[in-house]
């Protein structure tokens, strides 16, 4: 066995990777938590919606479908692992709330990160974003810190925390 398929099988045993993961990786991405994040809006969320150009490259890796709509996730902080659950959402007003309302709506299909049933990875996550929740729970404007998800493979993601001090 050479070096390579040494470090393939490596990865495969520790982090769950199958060798067609290791040459998936999905781009990454970051985001600036708000109320919804945060889990502080009406619904305490924990949630974000993923940017459009996301869509279809995780929707690919995921291998979602219309009866297959979601995957536990795994959020990797130097803290541990964490689970998530990423949605894949289809906004077609099949079932609006509201009923008698014109809207312009077209369809599309929105992907979610969550982990509101999540007590550990809420935890984690208000533990390395105290500086955001103290402004947005105070009705100003998060400009301090963001989280970056990289991919690390497979259902993994690599959660990073960045504060810009002003």
């Amino acid at each position: 066995m050479n070096e390579l398929e040494e470090l393939q099988q490596l990865l495969t045993i520790k982090f769950g990777l199958l060798d067609d993961d290791l040459m998936n990786i999905l781009p990454s991405f970051s985001v600036i938590p708000k109320k919804t994040f945060l889990g502080l809006d009406k619904s305490k969320g924990h949630c974000f919606t993923l940017k459009k150009t996301l869509t279809k490259p995780l929707i690919d890796h995921f291998k979602f479908t219309r009866l297959d709509l979601q995957r536990e996730i795994t959020l990797v902080t130097s803290e541990g692992d964490f689970p998530a659950t990423l949605r894949l959402i289809f906004q077609d007003k099949s079932r609006p709330n509201k009923i008698n309302i014109e809207r312009n709506w077209k369809k599309r299909e929105v992907l979610s990160i969550g982990w509101k049933a999540k007590k550990g990875t809420i935890k984690m996550i208000n533990s390395n974003l105290e500086i955001a929740i103290n402004l947005v729970s105070k009705g100003l404007k998060n400009n301090r810190q963001s989280v970056s998800f990289e991919h690390l493979g497979g259902n993994r993601f690599y959660l990073s925390f960045n504060s810009t001090y002003l």
